[in-house]
């Protein structure tokens, strides 16, 4: 069985690309920053699909968190933290945040999971 983890997967196009690839008998994993409402979507899908709390914004908590997946062949990374749109509403907390979670946390799930994937993974 083909398994995909999507992180961002509980709401928006993550959880339209985890519906999608569990319609289509893929095994999914959705991760939220909530464990709740990581396995509230998990449960809302069916189909076999797996929750699990992710914080991308805690780069140290990353491996444990991904430890359950043993086994990969596709990573969807939709996960986004909403930044301040003017130099008016600028928030020093909130844009190191923003950019832990892009550059240091997607970086820090792809190092984890690289040798998860099975050859010709994606």
């Amino acid at each position: 069985m083909t398994e995909t983890l999507i992180v961002g997967g509980s709401s928006g196009i993550g959880r339209v690309i985890a519906e999608r690839a569990a319609a289509r008998g893929e095994g999914v994993w959705i991760t939220s920053r909530s464990t709740q409402r990581a396995n509230d979507v998990a449960a809302e899908i069916g189909a076999g699909a797996r929750g699990v709390a992710l914080d991308l914004a805690e780069p140290a908590s990353i491996e444990a968190a991904l430890e359950p997946v043993k086994r990969l062949d596709h990573l969807v990374v939709t996960a986004i933290e909403q930044a301040a749109l003017s130099l008016a509403d600028f928030d020093l907390e909130q844009a190191t945040r923003s950019l832990t979670v892009k550059l240091i946390g997607y970086a820090e799930v792809v190092r984890v999971l690289t040798t998860r994937f099975d050859q010709g993974g994606s």
